[in-house]
């Protein structure tokens, strides 16, 4: 699947969001005026030369079924037709808002399709891009999509040596600007996470893999704090206590899923969580700074404290 068809989906996912319901006339007309458009788009001028239809433009009728079809598969978003007035509208049945990857994309991509539409605004608006951005991201998608196996070169952050596995794609996860997969590694056996920025070079493999029936992303992370599990740290209850300005910022970002207000006072709040204090996690902890103290469990606060008086130690 082309990077540029990817970014179409996404651009006709939230067109039609936007829109509520439209004609393919008019998704064509708004598609013509796009930054997306390109006359020369092959598949569209194929397209073209075989279908006698009125409404057939930049996006001919087949290409739009077709579209629709992919949509749904890697989306899960329906695209429906209303036949009393030929209009298609986003089906919303825990489809479209109720997948948090699937939201997150189509809103990063329609701040890009509103710049690149409005150039003069390019200048005016700041926004943090993701790193590893869609690179590879629909390779692994379509590999997940038909259970098929990838075979991928890889250069870690900590080796200096590049390492060549092949991997069985289970789920996708972002966390702090960057793609991970998560998969079955065949040369060990085992679950592990890999950053798709760290990847050289991915293809598909004709070999097939069964998706296992036990495997469930949203449970595999359950405990966890950012993109790694951290199978060598069990989960237990932290508790922290946030000073009065800290708390709102918790309040309407919790940390974790499982975060809870177990105290209130005029001046700060203790929270609870239940989760894997991971090396992510603590990195969290020490960058609310003073406004946040590890109240439990002990060797958590041991370890922020040690941390704090090493940090100490370079600048004495």
């Amino acid at each position: 699947m082309a990077r540029n068809l990817f970014a179409r989906y996404l651009w006709e996912i939230n067109t039609l969001y936007d829109r509520g319901h439209i004609t393919l006339k008019g998704l064509n007309q708004l598609y013509r005026d796009s930054y997306l458009y390109d006359e020369t788009d092959e598949e569209a001028r194929l397209e073209r030369r075989t279908s006698a239809n009125d409404d057939d433009g930049a996006i001919p009728r087949r290409t739009w079924d077709n579209h629709r079809r992919e949509i749904e598969t890697i989306f899960d978003v329906n695209i429906e037709c209303r036949k009393s007035d030929n209009t298609y509208y986003i089906v919303d049945d825990e489809g479209y808002m109720a997948s948090k990857m699937t939201h997150m994309v189509c809103n990063h991509f329609a701040v890009k399709n509103m710049l690149g539409e409005a150039k003069n605004l390019k200048q005016r608006v700041l926004y943090e891009d993701i790193p590893s951005g869609f690179n590879h991201l629909t390779t692994i998608i379509q590999a997940m999509r038909e259970n098929k196996v990838l075979d991928i070169t890889y250069q870690s952050f900590v080796r200096d040596d590049v390492t060549q596995f092949c991997l069985h794609p289970y789920c996708l996860k972002v966390f702090k600007q960057r793609w991970y997969v998560v998969g079955w590694h065949e040369p060990t056996s085992d679950v592990r996470i890999y950053s798709l920025d760290r990847i050289v070079k991915i293809d598909i493999l004709k070999k097939k893999f069964k998706m296992p029936t036990h495997f469930d992303a949203q449970e595999y992370f359950e405990d966890s704090y950012g993109a790694f599990r951290n199978d060598g740290v069990s989960p237990t209850t932290v508790r922290i206590k946030a000073n009065a300005e800290e708390r709102e910022y918790l309040r309407t970002l919790p940390l974790h899923h499982s975060q809870q207000e177990v105290e209130t006072e005029q001046d700060f709040s203790v929270f609870e969580l239940h989760i894997r204090p991971s090396f992510d996690f603590k990195q969290a902890i020490l960058a609310m700074g003073t406004n946040v103290e590890v109240l439990e469990p002990q060797s958590l606060r041991d370890e922020i404290k040690s941390t704090l008086n090493n940090m100490l130690k370079k600048y004495t």
